[in-house]
């Protein structure tokens, strides 16, 4: 067995940032009460010069309390607020070692790549492009042939009904991960151009401007040949790839209505003197697509968690003390080979009232299941709602 067991860390670790952003109390010097708070103008400390700065330790796995920053040749030690949420990695963390999910300490940050192949995760882009595009509904009636999880060109790309033809909504196929349906999809109603579109919308081949250095996810679509466009639209292929903290910000971008906003690390930088050097700026948020469209999102990533492919893994969750809480996700699973195993995703959000989470799960098995993404999560969601139930 071979694990990536850091994605889930830093996923998790991260992603309760971008629709939950827990900020704590900075001091400042009462001497500097009137000052406004343009560090980087004063200080020389922006966005860029934290990635720097933290980027090649964060690489390594660590992530150092302490900095020191130069403006104008002068040193400034400071130490560093992160965004983190120290409880839940290590809880999170707990779930891992209970089930024998890491091995080892990797040489390099895993979760900060983006070679690993985004599989079913996918669905979700080609699901979003077709309702915002108004050529479906989450309840909109998808005929089909074969087995849920199969892919066979007569299926796709010569379809007939008859006597064994299955009818499920696009609620359904997206919660039970269809292979057919969205392949037919891609060719039929979304189409390469717009699968493209949609595809940059969401952030993959570019930078999310994070506020460290991760890869950048990757998605290739070269030509207008049927079977390649149902193969991507479908996740069916390892040419689209996924960085596990993209994967929370495509989730993040659900849950937002839409908004999709960059992961931040660093909360704050202080000087030994109390000086605040740099506090994360506004958050920036681009329209990816329209609310009503994410409102039929968010009901097809629930309907998989209460009746689809995650639904073994959430099993008596919505009782007692999470009664109130919604959970959506997605799952995806394929044989990748950098490292080589079983991939196993679930990507998606919770929320109950004004508190929100989004995160990333990534479980790689060289032989045997020991423990499936989406159960890690719900673990990652039951300790996270249950410290404020506010």
């Amino acid at each position: 067995m071979r694990s990536v067991s850091n994605i889930q860390r830093l996923a998790l670790r991260v992603w309760a940032v971008p629709i939950a952003i827990a900020v704590g109390t900075l001091w400042w010097p009462t001497s500097l009460d009137s000052l406004e708070r343009q560090n980087a103008s004063t200080w020389g400390v922006d966005r860029a010069l934290i990635s720097q700065t933290i980027s090649p330790p964060l690489s390594s796995g660590r992530f150092p309390l302490r900095i020191s920053v130069n403006h104008k040749d002068i040193p400034h030690p400071s130490s560093i607020q992160y965004t983190i949420d120290s409880s839940l990695q290590s809880a999170t963390a707990a779930v891992l070692d209970h089930y024998h999910q890491r091995e080892g300490t990797p040489e390099h940050n895993l979760a900060l790549r983006a070679g690993y192949p985004a599989a079913s995760i996918f669905k979700i882009i080609t699901a979003a492009a077709a309702v915002d595009l108004g050529k479906v509904q989450a309840d909109t009636v998808l005929p089909f042939n074969g087995k849920e999880t199969s892919l066979y060109r007569k299926n796709v790309l010569h379809h007939k009904n008859n006597q064994w033809t299955r009818h499920f909504t696009l609620k359904k196929s997206f919660a039970k991960s269809v292979n057919t349906v969205f392949a037919r999809m891609g060719i039929e109603l979304v189409t390469r151009e717009h699968l493209l579109d949609y595809a940059e919308r969401f952030g993959f081949n570019q930078s999310l401007g994070s506020d460290f250095i991760l890869d950048n996810s990757t998605f290739q679509l070269a030509s207008d040949d049927p079977w390649l466009i149902a193969e991507t639209a479908a996740g069916y292929t390892r040419q689209t790839t996924l960085n596990p903290i993209h994967g929370a910000v495509i989730a993040a971008t659900i849950a937002n209505g839409g908004y999709r906003v960059r992961p931040t690390l660093v909360d704050a930088l202080i000087e030994d003197h109390g000086i605040i050097l740099y506090e994360t700026p506004p958050t920036t948020r681009i329209r990816v697509l329209t609310s009503k469209t994410t409102d039929q999102l968010r009901e097809m990533m629930e309907t998989t968690v209460r009746i689809g492919s995650a639904k073994s893994s959430f099993k008596n969750f919505f009782r007692g003390d999470y009664s109130e809480v919604h959970v959506g996700g997605k799952t995806g699973t394929l044989t990748g080979l950098d490292p080589p195993g079983r991939y196993d995703w679930f990507v998606g959000y919770a929320h109950r009232g004004e508190k929100k989470l989004a995160f990333a799960s990534l479980c790689i098995n060289r032989e045997y299941w020991h423990v499936k993404s989406a159960f890690v999560a719900r673990k990652a969601i039951e300790h996270y709602f249950s410290v404020d139930p506010s």
